[in-house]
């Protein structure tokens, strides 16, 4: 069980006690917001595990990495995660030196997750 998250990835804050409703229930919820999290980390960056992340400086900013490539590494990272299954969906895009992608996946208790998008260095 994890805290849940809104739209823009910040935990969600309501005065009182936690209660049931404001946690993530399904183990998709809990995927979708690991993965969010491995994705948005640089590898490095948490002191706990420098291992843990996705290899941006290692590997991607400021190298000539081509984009299948990049894409390479990011559904590496995906289906790394525990608790994924399949990659059902997998689209990225870059524009104006952004990239983007977006996914969905399959968990291992068969649930599929909605589309997940992310612009890493946003």
């Amino acid at each position: 069980m994890d805290l849940l998250l809104n739209a823009d990835h910040d935990i969600v804050w309501i005065n009182g006690p936690l209660l049931k409703e404001q946690t993530t229930q399904s183990r998709v919820d809990v995927v979708a917001q690991r993965l969010l999290i491995l994705l948005s980390t640089f590898e490095g960056e948490w002191f706990l595990d420098t291992s843990y992340g996705i290899p941006y400086f290692q590997s991607i900013l400021g190298h000539k990495t081509k984009k299948s490539t990049v894409d390479l590494i990011f559904q590496r990272e995906i289906l790394a995660e525990n608790g994924v299954k399949e990659l059902t969906f997998f689209q990225s895009t870059v524009t104006n030196r952004q990239y983007s992608l977006t996914f969905r996946v399959k968990v291992t208790t068969g649930e599929e997750s909605g589309l997940i998008t992310i612009t890493p260095s946003s």
